[in-house]
């Protein structure tokens, strides 16, 4: 039987501070919890799945997680015609994305929540594009990236394209910045 790991290993735990647990907030009051533009940056590249949020009929929000690629510096994603995500984010565009470091080989740890706006895109090349750069982003082998594209690029699938109206970050809970 495989020996299991803790979640948070035992050397970091000297690295928590009380103090800064507690003191959750806004940035400019208190910017030792958050990651810095280039940590950002580097986290949207390397992330592998993204949480995104959407309303239902009656206000009730919903968190998926998704695929997502970068297109000219946009953040995107693909959804099937007639899908409950589709038909909210016609009835109000506003979500929220969700990026974590968990699982990621980068030196931080922490998360984002990017608050945008969701536009549905129907454009055929464009929805191509999209499901081609899901492929390579996902997949180095290029026989995997076909098959990928050919499994998305349906006649009713759409392309999402989220614009970004506010970015949140975080340090992982009491983590000192360095």
């Amino acid at each position: 039987m495989a020996e299991e790991k803790p979640y948070i290993k035992q050397q970091k735990l000297d690295m928590l501070d009380p103090n800064v647990i507690d003191k959750w907030g806004d940035p400019t009051k208190h910017p030792e919890t958050q990651l810095s533009r280039e940590q950002i940056d580097q986290l949207i590249q390397a992330g592998r799945e993204m949480f995104i949020s959407h309303l239902t009929k009656d206000g009730f929000p919903i968190v998926t997680v998704h695929l997502y690629c970068l297109l000219d510096g946009e953040m995107w994603t693909t959804t099937v015609r007639g899908r409950a995500k589709e038909q909210a984010y016609r009835r109000d565009p506003r979500c929220s994305i969700c990026l974590s470091t968990t699982g990621l080989k980068l030196p931080f740890g922490g998360g984002i929540c990017i608050k945008a706006h969701a536009e549905m895109v129907e454009d055929r090349a464009i929805v191509d594009r999209v499901c081609r750069e899901h492929g390579r982003r996902y997949y180095g082998d290029e026989k995997a990236q076909k098959l990928l594209h050919e499994l998305l690029f349906t006649p009713n699938r759409l392309a999402i394209r989220f614009k970004p109206l506010k970015t949140i970050s975080w340090v992982n809970v009491g983590m000192r910045q360095k």
